[in-house]
């Protein structure tokens, strides 16, 4: 089997995004060990070859996006929300080009562990055209197959779990550390209207350890890494900024120096499964869907994103402690297993 990898979001910086590969992978290895892999994307192609040596990867170019579909058995669109365009157009425009391409050659289409981050996107004519031409679709959460099946009907849309869940049952994060308080704060190019609320609530709890954790390397606007570095000085000496992405280095020597804390607060998709799974008492900021969804499978607390600091305080006194989510990993090991009957 000669899969192409159609998202192009590898090595931009997510860490997210490669424990979720890294999930697939392995579950790869033991259902199709002869299968291979191409996938194309505009970074820095060394780090990727050095983390995730069962892909050929390639630049991001058209000769290069053609040569790898006419060699392919299928294409795969893998993880991440892929139908996102309601703050640019990057990747709807992206999927248009490669979905013309798999209908030229007859290439099938599949998606697989991917979600909806809002609603509204998914009413997008392209997005639809998108979504039908697939042969089946596997989401990460059972609201993203419903609002799928409603927007998009046509295709095999069946409900799963994120393939981060495989790779973080066979390699857990560190178990939460007492005492700590972790913050991962993302608002995708904008503000954070609740930022001081939050901020105030989480320096009076009884925590002494307090993380900034960076699961996006990149210094994006609205990110982790610029919000840190716009704080006021008196926040910015009592946090300490942690990003574990080491580019290139093997994904388990990533996860051993992850901060796994007692109580998490998270507005990053994969920190919250993550948080699951090393035990942390969580709240999630509901800032889209796919953040709701995360929380529901997990069983975490969700705020809105502008949540005063009573409300977070209280939330933080409150927050359940996390069990493990094995049924997530296993639902995610049948959905790699039925993409690869069907594509077989």
């Amino acid at each position: 089997m000669r899969v192409h990898l159609g998202h192009h979001f590898y090595g931009a910086g997510n860490l997210g995004d490669d424990f979720m590969l890294a999930g697939f992978l392995a579950a790869m290895r033991a259902l199709a060990p002869a299968a291979s892999f191409t996938c194309c994307v505009p970074f820095a192609l060394p780090p990727l070859a050095r983390r995730f040596p069962e892909i050929h990867w390639l630049p991001y170019d058209d000769p290069s996006r053609a040569t790898a579909i006419v060699a392919c058995d299928l294409w795969l669109g893998l993880g991440g929300s892929p139908f996102q365009c309601k703050l640019s157009r990057w990747f709807i425009d992206h999927l248009i080009g490669e979905a013309a391409r798999c209908a030229r050659l007859r290439k099938p289409m599949y998606y697989l562990g991917v979600g909806v981050q809002n609603t509204d996107e998914l009413a997008v004519p392209d997005v639809q055209r998108v979504c039908r031409q697939a042969v089946a679709i596997w989401t990460r959460d059972a609201a993203s197959a419903e609002r799928l099946a409603a927007a998009a009907p046509g295709p095999r849309i069946a409900v799963a779990a994120d393939l981060a869940h495989i790779f973080f049952q066979d390699t857990p994060p560190p178990p939460a550390a007492a005492g700590r308080i972790a913050l991962v704060a993302n608002f995708d190019y904008g503000a954070w209207p609740g930022q001081a609320a939050c901020l105030r609530a989480a320096e009076a709890h009884a925590s002494h350890d307090r993380v900034w954790l960076a699961q996006e390397s990149r210094e994006l606007p609205g990110a982790e890494r610029v919000l840190f570095a716009s704080l006021p000085a008196v926040a910015h000496a009592r946090w300490r900024l942690v990003s574990p992405e080491c580019p290139g280095a093997p994904l388990p020597e990533i996860l051993a120096d992850w901060p796994s804390a007692e109580w998490l607060i998270t507005a990053r998709y994969h920190a919250a499964l993550a948080g699951a799974w090393a035990g942390s008492r969580m709240i999630v900021l509901g800032t889209n869907e796919k953040l709701h969804a995360a929380a529901r499978d997990v069983g975490a607390t969700v705020l809105s994103p502008s949540a005063d600091e009573v409300t977070v305080r209280r939330a933080l006194e409150d927050a359940p402690r996390c069990a493990q989510p094995a049924v997530l990993a296993e639902q995610a090991r049948s959905a790699c297993a039925a993409f690869v009957d069907a594509a077989s």
